[in-house]
């Protein structure tokens, strides 16, 4: 499958509707299912690693990213030795260690997207909110095995757009991705970049009438048949939120405006994923029947609503990251909801039947994950929890479903 998501954590703040759009309500599964599949299923999750006080990275809240060794690299907010952030590394067995801790001068301050990996030199890419020559965010490479980090681009803080809280997209020497304020109406912007750090900004996002094309994205692109996709958490007619296309030379197509309410989802924190029939997949913070978030899909054009999160069910509510695909089925995490409102994990069919593999305590298991899940190994699923482990400071999990 030719595609690759990025981003991840928080909230912010319209998109043309260039798509008639139907939404079909599925039923949610009942209370009954969700007890016994948490029952069946709740010693498959294990940590990995317990993050500890600086000069340790903490409280991750955004994807990993593997090497072809399984090693898994990932970026946070707050630790290391500054405490502006960090890069770390840890391996499926937990060894982890810092590969680069943020000073908050040039080389930036406070990464929240997840990395990207170049898999010809190994290098890493990633972006920090905060920090470079005017403190509104950078673009930065860093080699893991040297630990020498480079800024490819300072933003400025107005039209170039500025605090880019996603993770990027490479095709090629290029990098794509989205900043979640400035640009030309300040609604924030999809850039790119070239190897040698020249900017073109490929949309800023208008909020206003008549344009109503989305604003303030905070998730990553996903780049599938080389076309760029994405979400914008507000704006559209109802300002609930978009989901949208953009040609890596700029051309922009809003998919599908989100009505909230009890029907639709609004409020996307999370990026897309597609399966094999290139039909989109993704979820919303929030709306749905429970106002606690929804699955959605949209093929030909058509939205569908797969799953409604239930509130004091034992279901996950407020899912922010996006789902991954695997094996016929989609799996991802809720913030909160579960059986102790820590988070869950949990898989998705096709048909919207839900499955609970994991409801975190806030103890030693961890606690709020944010992040995506990713594959490592045949049949296991990594991710973080920004809270909670031995130290409630996060943790690394891995599930085998």
């Amino acid at each position: 499958m030719d595609s690759s998501t990025a981003g991840c954590g928080v909230k912010h703040h319209r998109g043309d509707r260039h798509c008639r759009s139907v939404v079909r309500l599925i039923a949610a599964p009942t209370l009954l299912m969700l007890v016994v599949s948490v029952a069946a299923l709740a010693q498959t999750e294990s940590v990995t690693y317990n993050f500890a006080n600086p000069p340790d990275a903490f409280g991750p809240k955004c994807n990993l990213v593997r090497d072809t060794a399984g090693n898994m690299y990932g970026a946070t907010f707050s630790g290391g030795t500054h405490n502006l952030g960090a890069v770390f590394v840890v391996s499926p067995t937990g060894t982890e260690s810092v590969v680069y801790s943020f000073a908050g001068g040039a080389d930036g301050s406070h990464p929240i997207g997840g990395l990207a990996r170049d898999a010809k030199t190994g290098n890493l890419y990633g972006t920090t909110v905060y920090g470079g020559t005017t403190n509104n965010g950078t673009v930065f490479v860093l080699n893991p095995s040297t630990g020498v980090e480079s800024v490819i681009y300072s933003f400025k803080g107005g039209t170039d757009g500025f605090n880019p809280y996603s993770g990027l997209v490479r095709s090629g020497t290029t990098i794509f991705g989205t900043t979640l304020n400035g640009g030309a109406f300040g609604y924030g912007t999809v850039f790119k970049l070239t190897a040698a750090g020249k900017e073109m900004i490929l949309h800023s996002f208008n909020s206003a009438f008549p344009a109503l094309d989305g604003s303030f994205p905070y998730a990553g692109l996903t780049l599938y048949k080389g076309i760029l996709y994405g979400t914008t958490t507000l704006g559209g007619v109802g300002n609930l939120g978009t989901v949208f296309a953009i040609t890596k030379t700029g051309a922009y197509t809003s998919l599908y405006t989100l009505k909230g309410g009890s029907n639709d989802g609004q409020g996307p924190n999370a990026g897309v994923t597609f399966d094999k029939s290139g039909n989109l997949f993704g979820t919303t913070y929030s709306g749905g029947i429970n106002n606690a978030g929804v699955v959605y899909e949209i093929s030909g054009g058509v939205e569908t609503v797969l799953h409604h999160f239930g509130r004091n069910t034992g279901d996950g509510i407020n899912p922010f990251a996006s789902l991954i695909f695997f094996k016929g089925n989609f799996y991802g995490t809720t913030l909160q909801g579960g059986s102790a409102n820590g988070g869950t994990v949990f898989k998705i069919s096709p048909t919207g039947a839900e499955t609970l593999l994991h409801s975190f305590t806030g103890g030693a298991d961890g606690f709020n994950p944010y992040s995506a899940l990713v594959l490592n190994g045949t049949n296991t699923f990594y991710s973080t929890t920004v809270q909670g482990g031995t130290s409630n400071l996060g943790t690394v999990f891995k599930v085998v479903p």
